[in-house]
């Protein structure tokens, strides 16, 4: 029975798979998240408080629209904070996420038109209506192994 107890418990601290969508490729850090940010590939559009969907340990992959490129990978490696008025665009919170994983030329960046994500779920469909997107947990090793093979061994 001390099994089955401890099944949910390591189900809730699982790391989920994130998509940051960026209009052009960024530094990795602090991110900035607005209420209606937030986008599942399951259920659709998630409402409420960004500290009910982002949490430490999920990973997140940064896509760059412009060039409709893959191009980092990162772990969350703080709590949520906020809200905190952020003038006309009202509420916002505020998210630590530390790089893992970032190709430093996007001519080796993974182009998004050539990814077949294992689930059969493509992210395009909604990275012009969402800043953070859940994908499938099959997807999540799919997608790091993209980034991690085009990033330059330089340093590692």
């Amino acid at each position: 029975m001390s099994e089955s107890a401890s099944e949910p418990e390591q189900e809730v601290s699982a790391a989920r798979y994130w998509l940051r969508v960026q209009g052009y490729p960024d530094q990795i850090g602090e991110e900035l998240v607005s209420y209606g940010d937030f986008y599942d590939s399951s259920v659709g559009p998630l409402r409420g408080d960004p500290k009910q969907h982002l949490r430490r340990g999920d990973i997140v992959f940064y896509y760059a629209d412009g060039p409709a490129s893959l191009y980092a990978a990162g772990v969350v490696d703080g709590d949520v904070d906020g809200p905190f008025e952020d003038g006309p665009r009202g509420e916002r919170w505020r998210v630590s996420v530390k790089p893992e994983a970032v190709i430093s030329a996007m001519s080796k960046a993974a182009h998004a038109g050539a990814l077949v994500p294992p689930s059969g779920w493509h992210f395009l469909r909604v990275v012009r209506q969402y800043t953070f997107i859940r994908l499938p947990d099959v997807d999540g090793p799919y997608l790091m192994e993209q980034v991690k093979s085009r990033v330059s061994a330089k340093g590692e």
